[in-house]
């Protein structure tokens, strides 16, 4: 029977299959998911967001070159098959996101997440078949069933699901039974930078992170002078990925001083342009992935820095083709 491990990474997994490729994240930008941010922790400083339900319905997974193989992978997956036979879930229907965020990200030791799973689940076959993982120890808190799951390092997880919608993990169990009973009731203690990086995606994100540059990680980029000039300037960095037919990445670097924006934009294009060189040597690297790298661009505004990519749809069914 698939392990607790293997049945919570299969979503993830199918993200892998897909390449990353995610759409619409659900509780960022102005057509945010209502509700959707009462599930991040308080004083969150990183936030991820992917949307399952949005990727299997996306251009890329439901037509063309990349569809197909994607689809073939699926039914020739012996794990896929067994994951649905135990659990009830088909995870290009059933599964719809995944939040996570945490606070004092700086701090092993305070460090605080929380990871919530959206979609609609059979609570009753989920329960078995995490009730026959060694992992996983299964109490009853009232009328909720708590899953004690051993994490990496020895560290203890408590998950719950929440109605039928929602599964939900936290390092706390009162905090996890709390959820469980009563779902998230109440809007977090917010952290000022992470509001505003949250305020740049547009909604149409497809995959999402916002990281708060805290004062320890400024400390560690100051052991090189050069590098830590530049993120001493940064408050914040989200990366997004949009996808349609065709992907559209960025990643940008919110800063409190425009002419270090710029500066980095000057070093990071230089960087690029040797890039670009030693890449055209290489008689190894294929010409797509030379054009690829050539594609990629670099901006400055006022007070940012984006390098963002744009990857054709004749470029990704070039490339699924190419393989075997």
């Amino acid at each position: 029977m698939l392990s607790i491990r293997k049945t919570m990474a299969l979503g993830l997994a199918a993200a892998v299959l897909a390449v990353g490729f995610v759409a619409a994240a659900p509780i960022i930008g102005a057509k945010a998911e209502e509700g959707s941010e009462k599930w991040l922790v308080d004083d969150a400083e990183a936030v991820v967001v992917v949307n399952f339900k949005a990727l299997f319905g996306s251009g890329l997974l439901t037509k063309g070159t990349l569809a197909d193989k994607f689809k073939e992978k699926l039914e020739k997956s012996k794990e896929v098959k067994a994951f649905v036979a135990a659990t009830g879930m088909d995870i290009t229907k059933d599964l719809d996101s995944f939040i996570l965020s945490a606070s004092k990200v700086s701090d092993k030791e305070s460090l605080k997440a929380r990871a919530v799973f959206k979609g609609t689940f059979d609570v009753e076959k989920l329960t078995a078949a995490m009730k026959k993982d060694d992992k996983v120890t299964v109490s009853k808190e009232g009328k909720v069933d708590l899953f004690e799951i051993k994490g990496p390092q020895d560290k203890t997880l408590y998950g719950a699901f929440v109605g039928k919608g929602a599964f939900v993990l936290t390092q706390g169990k009162d905090e996890t039974v709390e959820l469980a009973k009563n779902g998230a009731t109440k809007a977090p203690k917010s952290n000022k930078d992470l509001d505003a990086a949250l305020k740049r995606f547009t909604g149409k994100e497809s995959f999402a992170v916002a990281l708060v540059v805290t004062e320890e990680m400024k400390k560690l980029a100051a052991a090189n002078e050069q590098v830590g000039k530049a993120v001493a300037a940064l408050t914040t960095v989200t990366v997004s990925t949009t996808v349609s037919d065709a992907i559209d990445l960025a990643i940008v670097g919110n800063t409190t001083d425009g002419k270090e924006a710029g500066k980095m934009a000057k070093q990071l294009t230089g960087l690029h342009v040797i890039g670009q060189g030693l890449i055209g040597m290489n008689e190894q690297v294929p010409q797509a992935a030379k054009d690829l790298f050539e594609s990629i661009k670099i901006d400055s505004t006022r007070d940012s820095v984006t390098i963002s990519l744009n990857i054709t749809k004749e470029l990704i069914e070039k490339a699924a083709k190419m393989e075997k």
